[in-house]
């Protein structure tokens, strides 16, 4: 009987978690299940200089999107958001040229982690959806 209240407060705990869920939460859970289905990922971090917050890039960089993640035959390309957050210009012209170039590139919200849907993508990148 316990163990059965301990794992409901375990839930109660997970969806409140999901419900609040950041835009760092989602680059962790992103994170942890790419390494999980061992799909290759890259995210450059930010530093905070005398400037701001930077990241260090040349070229056309301002706007790449959050995630590269790659799996066996094909790579995809996520800039992350909050529900209610939106992709700056650079990051649509970004996304815009990626896709006209064939990449398969898009924006992932918290709500796209809670309907399972960015699960299923990783799994089908995967090969094992």
């Amino acid at each position: 009987m316990e163990h059965s209240r301990t794992s409901r407060m375990t839930a109660s705990a997970e969806t409140l978690r999901m419900a609040r869920l950041s835009e760092d939460d989602l680059l962790t859970s992103v994170l942890d299940l790419c390494r999980a289905l061992h799909l290759r990922t890259a995210h450059f971090r930010p530093a905070r200089t005398a400037q701001g917050w930077r990241t260090p890039v040349s070229g056309d960089g301002k706007g790449w999107p959050d995630l590269v993640i790659v799996g066996p035959r094909r790579l995809i390309m996520r800039e992350l958001k909050s529900d209610v957050g939106r992709p700056s210009p650079a990051q649509l012209a970004w996304g815009h040229a990626l896709a006209t170039a064939g990449v398969d590139a898009g924006v992932w919200r918290p709500r796209d982690w809670r309907s399972g849907a960015i699960g299923l993508a990783l799994r089908e990148l995967a090969g094992r959806g």
